[in-house]
Formats: structure tokens, C-alpha cells, sequence
């Protein structure tokens, strides 16, 4: 008899096979559905090859800045659980950024997204799977995460399908939830492919020069009003936009590119952090490394 408990640790590829799909009554579906399972399982193969080949490519041919490691092993002496947030248009770049790290994210229960999960294990990433499923999946990442130590979320806030730079809530209700941080992170290229997708999906391009920059903590109270939590997830969107405006001007001489700033909300007035200085506390507790809220979850 399977673990109750499995339902609440992320099964990845697992997923499929405990899940498989219906076969169909249909003589010409069946077919279809012989090839489509032998053709996605040969992507699985390639596709996570042909990602790590092209990636470390571009990382020893570039340039690169990431303050990663340091802030992560900053945070961890006080917390060893985060939510790390970040737009969907640096998702191409985030697994080969976080290899290090054995992140937890998330990834749909379609063809693409067995794809796209095998590409994540192949670095280091533990999956969700989500998809219709995600309110359901939200309710198990947050058991996960209220039970073990040292379990880092990975999200794409705009994510799955936008609208861009428009960030759904359910990485602050985590961060609610399990009485965890936030932080804000950005990877960007100067010189990028971006492909027509509603994101704007950027491929870094060899020999270029890549910045990963994290900002944080951000606490939100597990007891804060409807109000004060609406405030907190506002605040987290604009620091993830004037990170990203700082990430842009840091790789251009100071001049944002037009590709980066096209899908900027209409609201956001220009980056207001004071000068020489990254990143704006909301709470008490926000942007330090020393100490914790005292309603924080124990540090394991």
C-alpha cells in the first residue's frame, strides 16, 4: 500500500507513471497515442542533454555575476526554508542557475510539462506537478514545506500563462503559510535571443555577459489582515520589477533596453530605491540576515 504521506512529497516523473493516461477506444487515437509516448520519451532523453550542453557553453564563454550562493548560505543560518520568486521570462536560465541548490518547483501534468520535468531533474530540481491540479498541489507544497528542512520554492509568480509581470499570489500565500522568506531573483543576459511568447522567453547567447542577482528577506505575518496581505503581494511585485530594471540598466551602461521594460505594467512609476541601495523593507523584519520574526518557522 503506498505511503499516505506521498501525496504530499513531489512525485516529477513519477507522476506519469503512477497517473498514466486512458487509453483510447479508437484505433487511429491509439496509434497516435503509441507514437506520442515513444516520442516523449525519447525528448526526455534529449532535451535535458541538449540543455545542459548549450548552458554550460554560455557560461564558459561569458562573463557572469550571481551573488546566489552567498545570500542563500546567508539566509540559511537563520532559515533554512525560502520561497524564491522571479518572472517566467528567465525560466529558460533558472535551472542551470539553481543546480547547485536541489530547488522544489513546479510543472504542469501535460506532454510539454513531462518535458519540462525531466529537463528539472536532470538539474537537481524535485517537481510538483501542477496544471489543473494547482490548487490541490498549493495545499502540498505547503505541507512539504511546513515538514521538512532545507526546502527551497522555485517560482515563476507570472506563470503559466501570464500576463506578464503580473504576479499571481501563490508563492506569498506559501511564504503565509509556512512562516518562511521571500526573496526576489533575477537572471538576465546582454545580449538575448527572446522568443513570441507571451513572456518573452529569454535565451541567453554565448559569450555575452549574465548577472543572477538575489534580494531578500521579506516576511509577511501569518496573523496580517486580508488588507495587509494585499499590500505585502504588491510590494513583492514591484521589487521583482525594479529588480528587474536594475539587472537591465547594471548590463547596459545604465540604459534599460526596450525588450526587457516592453511588458512592464502601465503602473509602475521607474525604480524608487534609494540610492545605493537595494531593495525597499516593507516589515521590521525585511532585507536583514541576522534575526527572525518570532512567529518564523523554526530553523532545523
Amino acid at each position: 500500500m503506498p505511503d499516505p504521506k506521498s501525496r504530499y512529497t513531489p512525485q516529477g516523473s513519477q507522476y506519469d507513471k503512477l497517473n498514466p493516461r486512458k487509453r483510447s477506444k479508437r484505433k487511429a487515437r491509439r496509434i497516435r497515442q503509441f507514437f506520442t509516448k515513444r516520442l516523449e520519451a525519447i525528448g526526455c532523453i534529449l532535451l535535458p542533454f541538449l540543455y545542459r550542453c548549450f548552458m554550460q557553453f554560455v557560461w564558459w564563454t561569458s562573463k557572469t555575476s550571481d551573488n546566489c550562493r552567498q545570500e542563500i548560505e546567508s539566509l540559511s543560518k537563520i532559515q533554512s526554508n525560502l520561497v524564491a520568486t522571479l518572472w517566467h521570462q528567465e525560466t529558460l536560465t533558472t535551472p542551470h542557475v539553481f543546480r547547485p541548490f536541489h530547488v522544489h518547483t513546479l510543472a504542469s501534468t501535460t506532454t510539454l510539462g513531462r518535458l519540462i520535468t525531466a529537463l528539472l531533474e536532470d538539474n537537481n530540481f524535485k517537481v510538483f506537478r501542477g496544471g489543473r491540479r494547482r490548487k490541490i498541489v498549493l495545499r502540498e507544497m505547503i505541507h512539504h514545506m511546513n515538514a521538512n528542512s532545507e526546502v527551497i520554492y522555485g517560482i515563476t509568480v507570472d506563470g503559466s500563462k501570464g500576463p506578464p509581470r503580473v504576479m499571481k499570489r501563490g508563492a506569498c500565500h506559501i511564504a503565509k503559510e509556512c512562516r518562511v522568506p521571500i526573496v526576489a531573483v533575477c537572471t538576465q543576459a546582454k545580449r538575448a535571443l527572446h522568443v513570441n511568447t507571451w513572456d518573452h522567453t529569454a535565451i541567453p547567447l554565448p559569450f555575452n555577459q549574465i548577472k543572477t542577482h538575489i534580494i531578500g528577506p521579506y516576511w509577511v505575518d501569518p496573523e496580517c489582515s486580508d488588507e495587509a496581505f494585499d499590500q505585502f503581494c504588491e510590494h513583492i511585485q514591484k521589487e521583482l520589477l525594479n529588480l528587474a530594471d536594475y539587472v537591465d540598466r547594471s548590463l547596459h551602461d545604465g540604459i534599460p533596453s526596450a525588450k526587457i521594460h516592453s511588458d512592464f505594467p502601465e503602473d509602475w512609476t521607474g525604480n524608487d530605491w534609494p540610492d545605493n541601495t537595494l531593495g525597499t523593507p516593507l516589515g521590521p523584519w525585511d532585507l536583514q540576515t541576522e534575526q527572525t520574526p518570532p512567529w518564523a518557522q523554526p530553523n532545523n
